[in-house]
């Protein structure tokens, strides 16, 4: 429809673009339940043929390898989901779970929960392992006046307002309405251990799931699902 006949027909009859919102939404919203059932069917196939669960959560727009099933509100994602909801495994059913750069996009609350799902869906001993970016990075470039490389720190630039250096802490605190949480080593750590992760600690860079990209800026973590009251 050309732009004049869009105008016109907003002007005389008023009522069509929130209906169309409305039935763009609707049909959105059916499409989203339907790759929900279809997500729940492949995991119902991953648990009769065993072996064990690698879960890669909110891993983006891609497939996973190496063993891994990525999950995302991606289609194409192994399973389309959206994490907010729990994660739909029975208890003690997954071997490890990996997360790279999305526990920052959750709200505290949400976090906290997904955090309690990650625990309840590991098999005792199994390993959650995770990738956040290093809020401190920034922060500590505005406390003490540090400039940071604009084309590798900002790489988001939507997100970037380049007005003052408050805005290497708002890029990080807010990106641009992206991220909802900050994290350092303690943090980190501290919501692993309370969460009831064993042996909650920093580890290394891996190659094999790490984003090289963002190695600068990341910190990593990993700890163990207790195997038994006391352990």
């Amino acid at each position: 429809m050309i732009p004049q006949v869009k105008s016109l027909v907003r002007k005389k009859v008023p009522f069509v673009a929130p209906v169309a919102r409305a039935a763009r939404a609707c049909l959105h919203a059916i499409n989203d339940e339907r790759r929900h059932r279809h997500s729940q069917e492949r995991i119902r196939r991953l648990l009769r043929e065993g072996g064990g669960i690698l879960l890669e959560l909110g891993a983006g727009d891609k497939k996973g390898e190496g063993g891994w099933v990525t999950v995302d509100v991606s289609p194409n994602c192994d399973l389309f989901w959206d994490l907010r909801r729990g994660l739909p495994f029975p208890d003690a059913s997954v071997q490890k779970v990996y997360s790279a750069h999305f526990l920052e996009h959750l709200s505290f609350d949400d976090g906290q929960r997904l955090l309690n799902e990650c625990r309840r869906i590991l098999v005792p001993g199994g390993t959650f392992s995770i990738c956040v970016p290093n809020a401190r990075l920034y922060i500590e470039a505005y406390v003490y006046g540090h400039p940071l490389d604009e084309d590798l720190y900002f790489a988001f630039k939507p997100a970037y307002n380049s007005t003052t250096s408050i805005d290497y802490v708002n890029y990080m605190a807010y990106m641009g309405g992206h991220h909802h949480y900050m994290f350092d080593e303690d943090n980190l750590l501290y919501l692993l251990s309370a969460k009831g992760f064993k042996n909650a600690h920093l580890r290394d860079f891996d190659p094999s799931l790490d984003p090289k990209a963002r190695d600068f800026e990341s910190i990593y973590a990993e700890g163990i699902k207790q195997t038994g009251p006391g352990d």
